[in-house]
């Protein structure tokens, strides 16, 4: 388990650094243009610097990649003598379902804003409907798996074990997006703005966990791949 979350966090940490670079590389440009609006608009001052701002939003998503890549590991060790394929196969399969669950789901309804946008009276608000979208489509994940457990588990074929799950998942994730409220604060930005930066928002997420994915399973693998040598030699030094 150690091995396994020093594999995490290091395959998080380059997932983290990824989206730091892409933000800065290609979100900043549609992040600088909504600050100008805003500026234009506002005469309050900003209390950090572009600068200081550019540095703190690194620090973050290398934080927050470190933080998902234990998270990950954590997970994987936990349900992966339960998946098909070998590790490499099981880790870019649990980044894409945790890729759907945290990011596309929730997005889907409440998609990101730039920075200023929206009522400050309703951020409490709009924070509280954002995360408990953001559980009920851990739960929708959820349950989709565990359904289909119990069916191959109960001898039903997977032909049929697989659209029960997942009409299952679209069930409670369609009742989730019908329940809640939308969010009805007025967004002052041009469409095709504000269309880029959800398209970038959405987009750094998609690089860090190919990213995070990628950098698991070849740990993984190369950690798999050593542990048999070792085991190996120490064979043949014991029949020596």
């Amino acid at each position: 388990m150690k091995q396994m979350l020093r594999a995490g966090v290091l395959a998080g940490l380059c997932g983290g650094v990824a989206l730091a670079a892409y933000l800065l590389l290609v979100g900043e440009r549609t992040i600088n243009q909504a600050v100008a609006l805003e500026s234009a608009s506002s005469v309050q001052r900003e209390m950090f610097t572009r600068a200081s701002q550019h540095a703190g939003g690194a620090l973050g998503a290398i934080l927050y990649g470190v933080c998902a890549g234990a998270v990950l590991a954590v997970l994987f060790a936990a349900i992966r003598h339960r998946m098909v394929g070998d590790d490499w196969q099981r880790s870019l399969h649990l980044s894409a379902v945790a890729f759907v669950t945290l990011t596309v789901v929730p997005m889907i309804k409440y998609p990101p804003n730039p920075p200023g946008v929206g009522d400050p009276a309703t951020l409490d608000r709009r924070t509280a409907l954002y995360l408990l979208l953001l559980g009920m489509s851990i739960v929708a994940t959820w349950s989709a798996w565990r359904l289909s457990r119990t069916l191959r588990a109960r001898g039903v074929r997977r032909e049929l074990a697989a659209p029960a799950a997942l009409a299952t998942y679209a069930i409670v994730v369609g009742t989730a997006w019908y329940a809640l409220p939308s969010n009805t604060d007025p967004v002052p930005l041009p469409a095709e703005l504000l269309w880029r930066f959800r398209l970038s928002s959405v987009g750094g997420q998609a690089v860090f966990w190919a990213v995070t994915g990628l950098c698991l399973g070849a740990l993984l693998v190369r950690r798999g791949t050593s542990s048999s040598t070792e085991v190996a030699q120490s064979r043949e030094s014991t029949h020596v």
